[in-house]
């Protein structure tokens, strides 16, 4: 894949699909949104969706940040099975981390980002149902989480590819290898997915 139309600047003549044709860096959305005053608040995913609606004139309202605070200013004295994670102030903190070591007969319980993200979700969709029996779900791989987060993960599941490539093991500086190649798919339109085919392309570029 051979560059042939770079990346655009952000402007409000941008159309939404040509938006999400392009990479954008997390920074790079935070600075968006602060220029056009719209919370810079959240994860990527939830920074890019702000912006699209920015580019179509649809009013942007945070609902996950609404529906955060709500769920950090109440106090929870017990965590049982039927708590509801936003209503009744469900926290990632010592005391759910003693509730599922204690669940678990562990001595030690570690929290993971499919817990994290399963309760970012929530908060986006406003789901005041969603309880901690729904969260040791989703911990033991039960329910799977597809959210628009996931997405954003490109860079890592990129370099995750290329160092399955047997062939990048020979390389000194594999991640600086891997970050050139990669900046020729960020700022092309299209997936940005790793293929054996950028590999050759670069080899071949390298012996030119």
């Amino acid at each position: 894949m051979s560059v042939n139309q770079q990346r655009p600047d952000f402007s409000m003549d941008l159309s939404i699909q040509e938006f999400e044709r392009h990479y954008w860096y997390k920074n790079e959305l935070i600075h968006i949104c602060s220029m056009h005053n719209i919370s810079s608040s959240g994860t990527k995913a939830e920074l890019e969706v702000k912006i699209k609606k920015l580019l179509i004139g649809e009013k942007t309202i945070d609902h996950r940040l609404l529906n955060t605070n709500i769920r950090k200013k109440q106090e929870l004295n017990e965590i049982s099975l039927s708590t509801r994670l936003i209503p009744d102030g469900f926290k990632f903190n010592q005391k759910a981390r003693e509730f599922f070591a204690k669940y678990y007969n562990k001595s030690k319980f570690t929290f993971t980002k499919e817990m994290a993200a399963a309760l970012r979700e929530a908060e986006r969709q406003g789901n005041i149902e969603m309880t901690v029996a729904d969260l040791i779900q989703v911990y033991e791989g039960k329910t799977k989480l597809e959210s628009p987060e996931e997405k954003t993960y490109q860079w890592n599941n990129f370099v995750k590819d290329f160092n399955k490539d047997s062939r990048t093991k020979g390389f000194k500086d594999r991640m600086k290898v891997a970050a050139q190649i990669w900046s020729k798919v960020r700022d092309n339109p299209g997936e940005k997915l790793y293929s054996p085919l950028l590999l050759d392309e670069y080899l071949n570029q390298m012996n030119e």
